[in-house]
């Protein structure tokens, strides 16, 4: 079977959303317990699709599970855990009616302070330098947001591209993964390498899939969230925005470009930025700073990397 390959084209986000194509459908969404994935699991089941979730807070999903009835599955899963998630992808494909994998979410993340950049939890900028002068050697950081932010994402990924080529690619079928990353992936945010590496991270990952969808029709998107008054962010810093006149991004609103996403079997390969209502009036749009324009040296030196990639061309043992 003929997959399409990647086409650049900005995607109309006040276009009428079509839910047939969610219907029916089996969905994964990890960190689908609180926020943005509580808001795209009632949105999944609330279109007809029967939704696997997965999270730490037992006590927050199970009751939501309860609460959306028969076409809501959730599992306790840790996203930094292979086996964790790989028992939802089970769960999930046994629970579906269709025994197929469908769409996958990939929402659950975290931020909060950097060990990477911190110096022994020195938050003032002289008391870091006083700190680093002082100490005889650094203590070795926990890695907590990376392993959360991308590794668990890439375990999310490669589990789906396995569960999704078990059913064939049809009208009763989708292939279609989907990355909540952030703005800060695409804008710079001093004092948080590890937060801000992952989301550079999801991009590049969106980037690199993208290019293989005409290989096996596995479509990849990238949501980014401004500002979201969930528990993502503590109260503090919450309340330190507001003192700064920020205007939050409705969780509701990332939820919404996940159906719009699902729904459209043709977008592929973009970043939807998730923005206050006053920047756009459906509460996102298609950021369109993924490709580059003809005549642009990257765009020459994109099409050579195209044409000579070895990764799909060179046996593995040759590589």
């Amino acid at each position: 079977m003929s997959f399409q390959a990647y086409s650049p084209g900005v995607v109309d986000c006040n276009s009428d959303v079509d839910l047939a194509n969610v219907k029916g459908r089996t969905v994964i969404v990890t960190g689908g317990a609180k926020g943005m994935g509580e808001d795209g699991v009632r949105a999944f089941v609330a279109a007809g699709a029967f939704v696997t979730f997965g999270d730490t807070d037992t006590v927050s999903g199970e009751k939501l599970a309860r609460e959306l009835g028969v076409n809501a599955n959730f599992v306790r899963c840790d996203v930094t855990s292979w086996e964790d998630q790989l028992a939802m992808f089970k769960s999930a494909e046994a629970g579906s009616s269709k025994k197929a994998i469908d769409i996958v979410v990939a929402n659950a993340g975290i931020s909060g302070p950097d060990e990477a950049f911190n110096i022994e939890d020195e938050h003032v900028l002289n008391e870091v330098i006083t700190s680093a002068i002082d100490s005889d050697e650094p203590s070795k950081p926990l890695l907590k947001i990376l392993h959360i932010d991308l590794i668990g994402v890439i375990y999310t990924l490669k589990l789906a591209r396995h569960y999704f080529m078990k059913h064939p690619l049809d009208a009763h079928h989708d292939r279609c993964f989907i990355m909540n990353g952030s703005l800060v992936g695409f804008l710079d945010v001093p004092g948080i390498p590890q937060y801000m590496a992952s989301k550079w991270g999801c991009r590049a990952l969106m980037r690199c899939v993208r290019r293989t969808t005409i290989v096996d029709g596995v479509r990849i998107n990238l949501t980014g969230p401004w500002y979201v008054g969930t528990t993502i962010l503590s109260p503090a810093v919450q309340e330190y925005c507001k003192s700064k006149n920020i205007v939050f991004a409705e969780s509701a609103d990332a939820a919404a470009a996940w159906l719009r996403i699902a729904s459209n079997p043709n977008i592929n390969g973009r970043s939807f930025a998730i923005v206050p209502r006053e920047i756009a009036s459906s509460g996102y749009f298609d950021i369109g700073k993924d490709d580059y324009d003809e005549g642009d040296l990257f765009n020459e030196l994109q099409d050579i990397l195209l044409r000579t990639s070895h990764r799909l061309q060179v046996k593995a043992s040759d590589q």
